[in-house]
């Protein structure tokens, strides 16, 4: 392949992919890992874990090398690509089958997190608790600017598949599909904000700042994200439809940044969250902590 501008572009995301995905991100999470195990051992703090300190060390064994073994590859494919991929179009694509290959162990793990999920979810309450009876609005969590843009980018997503669909017939299952998504995300909002916030028990003994932080997220994550999926909507409708047209290259570059970005900010926010959130609740010797 002769080296191009695009060429060039695809390596470097490569690069960075191979790094972020394969080693930076994992590294990351192992460390806030050893960081709770270190400082907020199981046996001071059992409420803590709801699955034993050995289930979660066999997981990092599993899937750690597995990661490392996929990152090694990536890089071998990286420098093949340089060498014998004889577009950039083509690059792209060995770079996006890599992508698939480094996050297929969180896919892997989705289950695993579920359960936990609902193992703490099941924990009983403390044997004294209190009872919040403010009715919490919407507007306590989320700005009503990115509500609106939440609500009026899905919107815009939902016309554009009709647009489309109108302008070339062939993207009818591309368009349903994100008719589809879009309704789902307009539906959740619009439940949100009919009345008092539903608001799902996460975790009995967690602290109330951390618990109002963590419902805060929540939320901007359901309307920034509905946003944000939006223009992606429509980025690929108007591409299937020929009316943007991109090199595929500079396409999957795009994609491999989203998904980097997308990791940094998910260790970014448990790294934070390991330096604010209240630990002592989970102390056996901290007594009850209210339920809200």
């Amino acid at each position: 392949m002769t080296p191009d501008v695009e060429a060039i572009l695809i390596a470097v995301v490569f690069a960075l992919q191979v790094g972020v995905l394969s080693f930076f991100t994992p590294y990351r999470r192992r460390r806030d890992y050893e960081f709770v195990v270190t400082s907020y051992p199981p046996t001071e703090y059992p409420r803590l874990y709801t699955v034993p300190k050995e289930a979660m060390d066999r997981r990092f064994a599993l899937f750690g090398p597995m990661r490392l073994a996929v990152g090694v590859a990536s890089i071998a494919v990286l420098t093949a690509g340089l060498l014998y991929a004889r577009t950039p179009a083509q690059y792209g694509l060995w770079m996006i089958c890599c992508l698939m290959a480094q996050i297929l162990p969180t896919y892997l793990q989705m289950p695993w997190m579920l359960k936990t999920a609902n193992r703490r979810r099941a924990m009983p309450p403390p044997s004294v608790r209190s009872v919040e009876l403010r009715q919490w609005r919407i507007v306590d969590f989320v700005s009503p600017v990115r509500i609106m843009l939440g609500f009026t980018l899905q919107t815009v997503a939902m016309s554009c598949a009709v647009l489309v669909y109108r302008h070339q017939p062939r993207t009818l299952p591309l368009t349903v599909v994100c008719a589809a998504i879009s309704t789902t995300l307009l539906l959740r909002m619009g439940y949100v904000l009919r009345g008092a916030v539903p608001l799902a028990r996460t975790d009995p003994y967690m602290a109330e700042e951390d618990t109002f932080r963590t419902r805060k997220r929540r939320f901007a994550l359901l309307f920034g994200g509905a946003g944000a999926f939006a223009i992606l909507e429509v980025f690929i409708m108007l591409y299937s439809a020929h009316l943007l047209s991109f090199d595929y290259g500079y396409i999957c570059a795009g994609l491999s940044i989203i998904f980097q970005l997308l990791a940094l900010a998910l260790v970014s926010a448990q790294s934070r969250d390991l330096r604010t959130l209240n630990f002592s609740v989970y102390r056996v010797e901290s007594g009850a902590q209210a339920v809200r």
